[in-house]
């Protein structure tokens, strides 16, 4: 057979070389991102087949207002950062943003951090997105494509000149060069961002984000960040210059909003739970009794009502109404049934973030959050808690500096007349459990014994007799160092008190009888 090329001599396919090679440094170029990348971590991953996901009918407002904001619409912001407590819904929030902006093509990349699953490395983040900007968009992948071949190593420097070289400035160039390539911002999501593995590393991310956007007015790619509040984030985050570059929405667990989306959750999912067991349930399943008081135990807290209906609803045992009395027993004090927890998601949660306090911080930890859920007043400011206890400032709120996904810790401006405050009451059951906390529970008894030797230190010491008045020693102005007659009656009914490992310490007993006397 007879081709074009028949015969033919002296001529040249430089072209079709220099597409060859074009595709194949691309593909090279590919390659070189994947090994340094996490692929799990991406939104549409394999890994994350089963994601947690926002219910259509749920978070209505947030949603919609991270799609007016992705679109230009009320705020020139560039990054917004969504925060709240652990196992509240962020990761659902942006599984439902990623796969949104995706459908209107609007998506630039994403990651999910996980510390249970091990997509937790810091250094995977920036090839990552940029893997995933390059496969969505032609001409960024020819620009860092070039960039590589002229310096191979730069996979293997810092993370600030790989965010430089590979992410910024190929979008600067597109702008400048090819105007109609990106007509819509894109957006980047990274979730969980607590979950990394290195606190530097967050605060990192965040700075190389926040200084970008600080520089400039216009840029195709927006940033959302999801995470807990945890202390040095906030940090980074709380800066009075910052609020100009970054929007922060809050996800919160007590609002009427999230009570409604709880109950809109709940008659949904157990809709569906009757309807696939339909053979064995009555229409009127669950009692609206059992409905409310699951409702109220959630208390607007998203996370601890799907822990309850994937438990009723569970596959393996096929029976929701045996699992559903299980519920209702657990939720009334009854405890665990055998191996049978309807939160035991939660309490790997509440494990893992108790597990990340120090060593040497763990006994003031612990001995805060004892007085803090058995005695704690709840009126009475954070600064008279440490005082009480005869904590310093500086210890106390280093020792809850890993608790904030669960607790409020008021900032140090406004611990002299702002309380703790546990975001949920299920980390107060959780820590009253040793068959759902283990090392974690706390003693009742070594509490009461460490509150019995306080209340007789500040009484003994300061001369301080049973008052009506407040009972935490304070600096407020023209607020005396009083207790109440409560907490010196609570220290004589101290009699007998034992602690594990201890004898019965009489000479307590009597001290707090004589004060009472």
């Amino acid at each position: 057979t007879s081709s074009v090329f028949t015969r033919a001599h002296h001529f040249t396919i430089g072209a079709l070389i220099a597409i060859t090679q074009n595709i194949d440094s691309g593909v090279t170029v590919l390659q070189q991102l994947r090994e340094k990348a996490g692929p799990a971590a991406m939104y549409d991953s394999s890994a994350r087949a089963y994601p947690p996901r926002c219910h259509p009918g749920t978070r209505k407002r947030l949603r919609s207002h991270i799609n007016r904001w992705g679109a230009g619409h009320g705020s020139n912001r560039r990054m917004l950062w969504v925060l709240g407590p652990a196992a509240v819904g962020k990761s659902a929030i942006a599984q439902a943003t990623a796969e949104e902006f995706d459908e209107m093509e609007r998506f630039g990349a994403s990651f999910f951090f996980s510390k249970p699953n091990h997509i937790s490395d810091p250094d995977w983040v920036i090839p990552t997105l940029v893997y995933q900007l390059a496969t969505k968009h032609r001409q960024h992948k020819h620009i860092i494509t070039q960039r590589l071949v002229d310096d191979p190593l730069i996979l293997e420097k810092n993370r600030q000149v790989q965010f430089r070289k590979l992410m910024i400035e190929p979008f600067r160039i597109l702008m400048t060069e090819y105007p109609d390539a990106v007509r819509e911002p894109l957006l980047i999501i990274l979730d969980g961002l607590d979950e990394c593995q290195d606190k530097e590393a967050q605060v990192e991310f965040i700075n190389l984000i926040s200084t970008h956007v600080r520089q400039v007015d216009k840029f195709p790619l927006l940033w959302m960040i999801c995470s807990r509040p945890e202390w040095h984030l906030q940090t980074a985050l709380s800066n009075v210059d910052f609020e100009v570059v970054c929007e922060r929405q809050e996800l919160k667990v007590r609002d009427p909003e999230a009570q409604a989306d709880v109950r809109h959750l709940l008659g949904v999912g157990f809709d569906k739970i009757r309807e696939k067991y339909r053979d064995r349930l009555h229409n009127d399943w669950p009692d609206k009794d059992h409905l409310l008081q699951i409702a109220t135990a959630a208390s607007g807290h998203l996370g601890f009502a799907s822990f309850i209906l994937r438990f009723i609803g569970d596959n393996q045992y096929s029976d929701p109404d045996s699992q559903l009395n299980i519920c209702v027993k657990f939720l009334s004090g009854g405890g665990i049934i055998g191996t049978m927890n309807p939160l035991h998601a939660l309490d790997l949660l509440y494990r893992q973030i108790l597990s990340d306090v120090p060593v040497i911080t763990l006994p003031t930890t612990m001995r805060i959050l004892g007085f803090f859920l058995f005695h704690h007043p709840n009126r009475f400011p954070a600064d008279d808690d440490a005082k009480f206890l005869n904590v310093d400032q500086t210890t106390f709120r280093r020792s809850l500096q890993n608790l904030h996904s669960v607790i409020h810790v008021p900032p140090a401006e406004e611990s002299d007349k702002t309380p703790l405050r546990i975001y949920h009451a299920s980390f107060y059951d959780f820590l009253k459990d040793p068959n759902r906390s283990g090392k974690f529970c706390l003693n009742r008894q070594a509490v009461d014994y460490d509150f019995t030797l306080q209340c007789l230190y500040w009484i003994e010491n300061h001369g301080m007799r049973a008052t009506t008045t407040s009972p935490v020693p304070t600096n407020r102005p023209g607020a005396p160092m009083r207790f109440t007659r409560d907490l010196v009656e609570f220290s004589g009914r101290m009699r007998g008190v034992l602690v594990i490992g201890c004898p019965t310490t009489s000479s307590t007993a009597l001290r707090a009888s004589n004060l009472v006397a």
